[in-house]
Protein backbone atom coordinates (compact mmCIF):
# COMPACT_ATOMS: atom_id res chain seq x y z
CA UNK A 1 0.00 0.00 0.00
CA UNK A 2 1.27 3.39 -0.98
CA UNK A 3 1.05 6.25 1.51
CA UNK A 4 1.55 9.97 1.09
CA UNK A 5 3.64 11.74 3.64
CA UNK A 6 2.30 14.83 5.34
CA UNK A 7 5.01 16.94 3.69
CA UNK A 8 3.56 16.21 0.22
CA UNK A 9 -0.07 17.07 1.08
CA UNK A 10 0.26 20.86 0.52
CA UNK A 11 1.84 20.28 -2.90
CA UNK A 12 -0.91 17.83 -3.89
CA UNK A 13 -3.56 20.25 -2.67
CA UNK A 14 -2.02 23.02 -4.77
CA UNK A 15 -1.88 20.68 -7.76
CA UNK A 16 -5.56 19.81 -7.25
CA UNK A 17 -6.52 23.50 -7.18
CA UNK A 18 -4.49 24.06 -10.36
CA UNK A 19 -6.16 21.14 -12.18
CA UNK A 20 -9.67 22.23 -11.16
CA UNK A 21 -8.93 25.82 -12.20
CA UNK A 22 -7.46 24.71 -15.52
CA UNK A 23 -10.45 22.48 -16.27
CA UNK A 24 -12.87 25.25 -15.37
CA UNK A 25 -11.05 27.62 -17.73
CA UNK A 26 -11.49 25.13 -20.59
CA UNK A 27 -15.25 25.06 -20.19
CA UNK A 28 -17.77 27.32 -21.87
CA UNK A 29 -17.50 30.92 -20.70
CA UNK A 30 -20.42 32.14 -18.71
CA UNK A 31 -22.66 34.56 -20.63
CA UNK A 32 -22.16 37.35 -18.09
CA UNK A 33 -18.39 37.11 -18.61
CA UNK A 34 -18.66 37.39 -22.40
CA UNK A 35 -18.30 40.72 -24.08
CA UNK A 36 -21.21 41.30 -26.45
CA UNK A 37 -20.22 42.27 -29.97
CA UNK A 38 -22.18 45.34 -31.15
CA UNK A 39 -22.32 47.28 -34.37
CA UNK A 40 -21.50 50.99 -33.99
CA UNK A 41 -24.83 51.88 -35.64
CA UNK A 42 -28.36 50.53 -35.77
CA UNK A 43 -29.29 47.55 -37.89
CA UNK A 44 -31.68 49.86 -39.71
CA UNK A 45 -28.75 52.08 -40.70
CA UNK A 46 -26.87 49.01 -41.96
CA UNK A 47 -29.89 47.99 -44.00
CA UNK A 48 -30.51 51.45 -45.46
CA UNK A 49 -26.89 52.34 -46.19
CA UNK A 50 -25.37 48.98 -47.12
CA UNK A 51 -28.03 46.43 -47.96
CA UNK A 52 -30.46 48.67 -49.82
CA UNK A 53 -27.63 50.48 -51.58
CA UNK A 54 -26.11 47.25 -52.85
CA UNK A 55 -29.38 45.40 -53.61
CA UNK A 56 -30.99 47.97 -55.90
CA UNK A 57 -28.36 47.68 -58.69
CA UNK A 58 -28.84 43.89 -58.71
CA UNK A 59 -32.51 44.33 -59.52
CA UNK A 60 -31.72 46.98 -62.11
CA UNK A 61 -29.11 44.75 -63.76
CA UNK A 62 -31.84 42.35 -64.84
CA UNK A 63 -33.49 45.18 -66.84
CA UNK A 64 -30.35 46.99 -67.88
CA UNK A 65 -27.82 44.32 -68.63
CA UNK A 66 -24.26 45.13 -67.57
CA UNK A 67 -22.48 46.25 -70.73
CA UNK A 68 -18.80 45.99 -69.89
CA UNK A 69 -16.28 44.11 -67.74
CA UNK A 70 -16.29 47.11 -65.43
CA UNK A 71 -20.09 46.88 -65.04
CA UNK A 72 -19.83 43.19 -64.14
CA UNK A 73 -17.00 43.84 -61.64
CA UNK A 74 -19.05 46.60 -60.02
CA UNK A 75 -22.04 44.28 -59.80
CA UNK A 76 -19.88 41.59 -58.19
CA UNK A 77 -18.58 44.16 -55.72
CA UNK A 78 -22.13 45.17 -54.80
CA UNK A 79 -23.36 41.60 -54.29
CA UNK A 80 -20.35 40.98 -52.02
CA UNK A 81 -21.50 44.00 -49.99
CA UNK A 82 -24.97 42.50 -49.83
CA UNK A 83 -23.50 39.20 -48.62
CA UNK A 84 -21.61 41.10 -45.92
CA UNK A 85 -24.79 42.95 -45.01
CA UNK A 86 -26.54 39.63 -44.37
CA UNK A 87 -23.78 38.71 -41.94
CA UNK A 88 -23.77 42.11 -40.23
CA UNK A 89 -27.48 42.23 -39.48
CA UNK A 90 -27.05 39.14 -37.31
CA UNK A 91 -25.15 41.35 -34.84
CA UNK A 92 -27.10 43.79 -32.66
CA UNK A 93 -26.35 47.45 -33.11
CA UNK A 94 -27.43 50.66 -31.41
CA UNK A 95 -31.08 50.62 -32.52
CA UNK A 96 -33.91 50.41 -29.99
CA UNK A 97 -35.10 47.00 -31.28
CA UNK A 98 -31.79 45.54 -32.50
CA UNK A 99 -31.36 43.26 -29.49
CA UNK A 100 -34.93 42.01 -29.85
CA UNK A 101 -34.55 41.36 -33.59
CA UNK A 102 -31.21 39.55 -33.37
CA UNK A 103 -32.50 37.45 -30.49
CA UNK A 104 -35.15 35.82 -32.68
CA UNK A 105 -34.49 32.66 -34.70
CA UNK A 106 -36.62 33.98 -37.61
CA UNK A 107 -34.44 37.10 -37.89
CA UNK A 108 -31.32 34.98 -37.98
CA UNK A 109 -32.87 32.75 -40.65
CA UNK A 110 -33.72 35.74 -42.87
CA UNK A 111 -30.20 37.15 -42.46
CA UNK A 112 -28.60 33.82 -43.38
CA UNK A 113 -30.92 33.45 -46.37
CA UNK A 114 -29.88 36.92 -47.56
CA UNK A 115 -26.22 36.08 -47.09
CA UNK A 116 -26.59 32.82 -49.04
CA UNK A 117 -28.66 34.38 -51.85
CA UNK A 118 -26.04 37.10 -52.22
CA UNK A 119 -23.31 34.44 -52.43
CA UNK A 120 -25.22 32.88 -55.32
CA UNK A 121 -25.48 36.32 -56.91
CA UNK A 122 -21.68 36.64 -56.66
CA UNK A 123 -21.40 33.48 -58.76
CA UNK A 124 -23.92 34.86 -61.24
CA UNK A 125 -21.94 38.09 -61.59
CA UNK A 126 -18.69 36.19 -62.03
CA UNK A 127 -20.36 34.10 -64.75
CA UNK A 128 -21.74 37.28 -66.33
CA UNK A 129 -25.10 35.56 -66.53
CA UNK A 130 -27.99 38.03 -66.70
CA UNK A 131 -30.60 35.28 -66.24
CA UNK A 132 -28.91 34.12 -63.02
CA UNK A 133 -28.65 37.73 -61.83
CA UNK A 134 -32.39 38.12 -62.45
CA UNK A 135 -33.16 34.94 -60.51
CA UNK A 136 -30.84 36.04 -57.69
CA UNK A 137 -32.51 39.43 -57.62
CA UNK A 138 -35.96 37.81 -57.39
CA UNK A 139 -34.79 35.60 -54.55
CA UNK A 140 -33.32 38.58 -52.70
CA UNK A 141 -36.56 40.56 -53.17
CA UNK A 142 -38.57 37.65 -51.71
CA UNK A 143 -36.28 37.43 -48.68
CA UNK A 144 -36.29 41.18 -48.08
CA UNK A 145 -40.06 41.53 -48.50
CA UNK A 146 -40.76 38.60 -46.18
CA UNK A 147 -38.47 40.01 -43.52
CA UNK A 148 -39.95 43.49 -43.86
CA UNK A 149 -43.47 42.07 -43.60
CA UNK A 150 -42.50 40.42 -40.30
CA UNK A 151 -40.28 43.16 -38.84
CA UNK A 152 -40.70 46.53 -40.58
CA UNK A 153 -44.02 46.77 -42.41
CA UNK A 154 -44.44 50.18 -43.99
CA UNK A 155 -41.07 51.45 -42.80
CA UNK A 156 -38.45 50.28 -45.33
CA UNK A 157 -35.72 52.79 -44.43
CA UNK A 158 -37.46 54.67 -41.60
CA UNK A 159 -36.65 57.66 -43.84
CA UNK A 160 -32.93 57.63 -43.04
CA UNK A 161 -32.06 58.45 -46.64
CA UNK A 162 -35.51 58.93 -48.11
CA UNK A 163 -36.99 56.29 -50.39
CA UNK A 164 -34.12 54.45 -52.01
CA UNK A 165 -35.61 51.57 -53.94
CA UNK A 166 -36.10 51.93 -57.69
CA UNK A 167 -39.49 52.90 -59.01
CA UNK A 168 -41.11 52.32 -62.41
CA UNK A 169 -39.71 55.69 -63.52
CA UNK A 170 -36.15 54.40 -63.00
CA UNK A 171 -36.71 51.78 -65.70
CA UNK A 172 -37.91 54.29 -68.31
CA UNK A 173 -34.59 56.12 -68.44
Amino acid sequence: MYSISNSKLPALGLLGVFVVTALAACGEPRPRDQEVLRLPMSINEVMASLINHSADPIWLAAWRNPQSEEDWRELEHLVRQLELGGALIQIPGTGPVDEQWTGRREWHDYAVQLEQAAARAVNAARSQDVELIARSGDEIVDICESCHTDYKPGLPTMNIYGELSPTAEDFKR
